[in-house]
């Protein structure tokens, strides 16, 4: 996965409506590009403000003033660097927000299903969305269709939602 220019910023209120970044996660964003400079200290200073974040450089990032945000991106290396070494890919809560966008701007857009071929071939082809990719074959024993394939979306954006809502944040006992 790399960087995009083009690619469509995700707006701060609609993330943190829908989960709470651990810090991996916030970096991830922002090497994407779904997130700018400015994003990630509102989105720090959320998450200090939750207190979900220990002292670490999301505490430096929330407290950045608008002539320092130059110093987001060494900040957001530290956290590349500094953050837990385990087995979760920060990339999973972005595909689960970006099919969530596509899954609420359905109506208004008339390829929304091509767009989730889009975001199946930005995110590497994850096996875990292949359920509902509208080119693949439906999964054995499933419907095909339309209506079939919007149902499995939609169970998934609902097991990621209780997923990313029961998990541990550091510094939650």
């Amino acid at each position: 996965m790399t960087t995009d220019p083009s690619r469509q910023r995700i707006a701060v209120d609609f993330i943190t409506r829908h989960v709470d970044l651990l810090p991996a996660e916030l970096a991830r964003g922002y090497h994407l590009g779904y997130i700018n400079e400015q994003d990630v200290v509102l989105l720090a200073e959320t998450a200090v403000g939750r207190g979900h974040s220990n002292p670490s450089p999301v505490e430096e990032l929330s407290c950045l003033l608008r002539d320092e945000i130059d110093r987001v991106p060494d900040l957001i290396d530290q956290l590349d660097h500094d953050g837990p070494a385990d087995d979760l890919d920060p990339s999973r809560v972005w595909l689960f927000l970006v099919l969530l966008l596509a899954w609420e701007r359905r109506g208004v857009s008339p390829d929304a299903l091509d767009r989730i071929d889009e975001i199946y071939a930005d995110f590497d082809y994850p096996e875990e969305i292949e359920g509902f990719v509208p080119f693949l074959p439906a999964p054995e024993g499933d419907r095909p269709g339309k209506v079939a394939l919007e149902r499995r979306w939609r169970s998934y954006l609902e097991d990621r939602e209780r997923e990313f809502s029961l998990r541990q944040r550091p510094g939650d006992s």
